[in-house]
């Protein structure tokens, strides 16, 4: 092959190389829509109501379902990886708002219902409460349920709503939550839980 034939090939090469890496990006831009769209979708798909409006539900933003805390623990949704705390009694299931007590001047209304089958337990708790940044604090706090249900801020100033499952085992729920007063419409992703056996646990 000459050196004129090469410096061709060479050049249809590079030109071919400069071709897919730009499909690629086009690729990677249409999936990254797509999921956007599909984000959207689902999001929309879960609301009871206009969404700009007050009273509006969005449901299921967190969903989940835990066999036990102990002896091979397992749970799927966001109670995937439940930590092995040696018992299946008195078991605290918290779970991190956004909010934030030094940032935030929001009001807030969360539902979690479900089933848990070792309390023999009908989940219905409802949390309401106001993040009160001027105060530094939760205020006009207010909670219905069963299963002892609160929020409360770390000493980070995370917002967090805990339950209390007199025993854990094959335990299912999923929260809603409300646009209520000045707070915002809560959203699939926001939520994060943790199973403790202490009252109060600290998120990062």
């Amino acid at each position: 092959m000459s050196t004129e034939q090469t410096a061709d090939l060479i050049e249809s090469v590079t030109e071919l190389t400069a071709t897919v890496a730009n499909k690629m990006g086009v690729i990677d831009n249409r999936m990254t829509q797509a999921e956007e769209t599909f984000d959207e979708w689902r999001s929309q798909r879960d609301l009871h109501g206009d969404e700009a409006e007050h009273g509006t539900v969005r449901m299921g933003i967190l969903q989940g379902f835990a066999d036990r805390t102990m002896d091979s623990p397992y749970g799927t949704g966001a109670f995937s990886g439940v930590p092995d705390l040696g018992t299946l009694g008195n078991v605290y299931l918290h779970f991190k708002t956004p909010l934030n007590i030094n940032t935030h001047a929001e009001m807030f209304w969360f539902n979690i219902k479900g089933y848990s089958y070792g309390s023999a337990s009908v989940i219905d708790e409802t949390i309401v409460g106001y993040c009160y940044k001027v105060q530094n604090k939760l205020i006009n706090q207010s909670n219905f349920g069963n299963l002892s249900p609160a929020s409360y801020a770390d000493v980070n100033g995370n917002v967090v709503l805990r339950i209390l499952l007199p025993s854990v085992y094959y335990t299912t729920c999923r929260v809603d939550t409300m646009r209520v007063g000045n707070g915002r419409l809560f959203k699939t992703g926001d939520l994060e839980a943790k199973f403790s056996l202490l009252e109060e646990i600290v998120f990062d």
